[in-house]
């Protein structure tokens, strides 16, 4: 997508002027037009039909009285005046972001919503099972995981903590150590009377092209890579329940380590550090303090 071309009618407004003619569900839409890219992308990121996204340009560029963008084949070019009200919508989205954390750190009850953001296997099988503590102590707390691999933004309140396995770099953000995640290479009986038997045959269960530069898929690279891999997913879960099916080995971190599973070696293969991470307008909110400090006594169980 192109940012500019020649104005055509030399259109010069401020930010504040465009905020003043144009209303925020426009700005909005045209903002997310540009960051997705089509009509039908920005739609489904603002939950709206195709139509309604079309319209709401149409109304924009009206109320500008000039082009905001040209089109050519699958490309994008904004005019002068369009840049000028993306940064206009740019601005308003931050303003918009601040106040919603700006009222979230005002919130000094103990109670209402917190978002945590944390991997499928983290959340349903370590996570949730541990709930009833906090929940028994803080009982007007109403806490929501976004579960996945993709990275969620904190600055957007799109969870109001995330649990990582790095730390962030950016400096908006507190970082929070929970401790280590340690991998255990494990098996059931069977798979495991294979792998003594016969290192290089034993059957693995592992990573999908999705995630090939993170350390689970490196030490599989780097100790089976000669070996059958019979199933592959993101999932930890999904691999964790094809390890207790017999259907190969898995590298699983130790509260995965189900009865039907059992450790190949005593030591572990691989250690996680285990970051909390939350925007800093949000320190001093006590439901996020009070989360803090459940994650800190719930991870040294890992």
């Amino acid at each position: 997508m192109k940012k500019s071309s020649a104005s055509s009618g030399g259109n010069k407004i401020l930010a504040t002027d465009t905020a003043a003619l144009a209303d925020w569900e426009g700005l909005r839409t045209f903002a997310a037009f540009i960051d997705y890219g089509s009509f039908s992308g920005a739609a489904r990121a603002l939950g709206v039909t195709h139509a309604t996204v079309s319209r709401r340009l149409q109304m924009l560029e009206q109320a500008l009285q000039a082009p905001l963008f040209t089109r050519r084949a699958d490309d994008t070019e904004l005019t002068r005046l369009g840049e000028t009200v993306l940064a206009a919508a740019r601005a308003m989205q931050e303003q918009t972001r601040q106040l919603a954390r700006t009222l979230a750190g005002d919130d000094l009850r103990l109670e209402g919503k917190l978002r945590i953001a944390c991997t499928d296997a983290l959340g349903a099988l370590f996570l949730a099972p541990r709930l009833p503590s906090l929940l028994q102590r803080w009982p007007n707390l109403d806490v929501e995981f976004t579960m996945g691999h993709q990275t969620v933004s904190l600055a957007r309140r799109d969870a109001d903590l995330a649990i990582r396995f790095a730390r962030p770099q950016d400096g908006e953000l507190v970082a929070r150590p929970l401790g280590k995640m340690r991998y255990y290479l494990c098996g059931t009986a069977g798979n495991l009377a294979r792998w003594r038997d016969d290192r290089k045959s034993a059957p693995f269960v592992g990573y999908d092209d999705g995630v090939p530069d993170i350390p689970e898929t490196l030490w599989h690279a780097a100790h089976a890579a000669g070996n059958p891999v019979r199933f592959r997913s993101t999932s930890l879960v999904a691999q964790c329940m094809a390890a207790r099916a017999g259907v190969g080995m898995a590298l699983l971190p130790r509260y995965l380590l189900a009865p039907e599973l059992a450790p190949a070696e005593p030591e572990h293969q691989l250690e996680r550090g285990l970051w909390a991470v939350f925007h800093r307008d949000l320190k001093a909110v006590p439901r996020l303090r009070a989360v803090l400090e459940w994650l800190e006594h719930c991870c040294e169980e890992l």
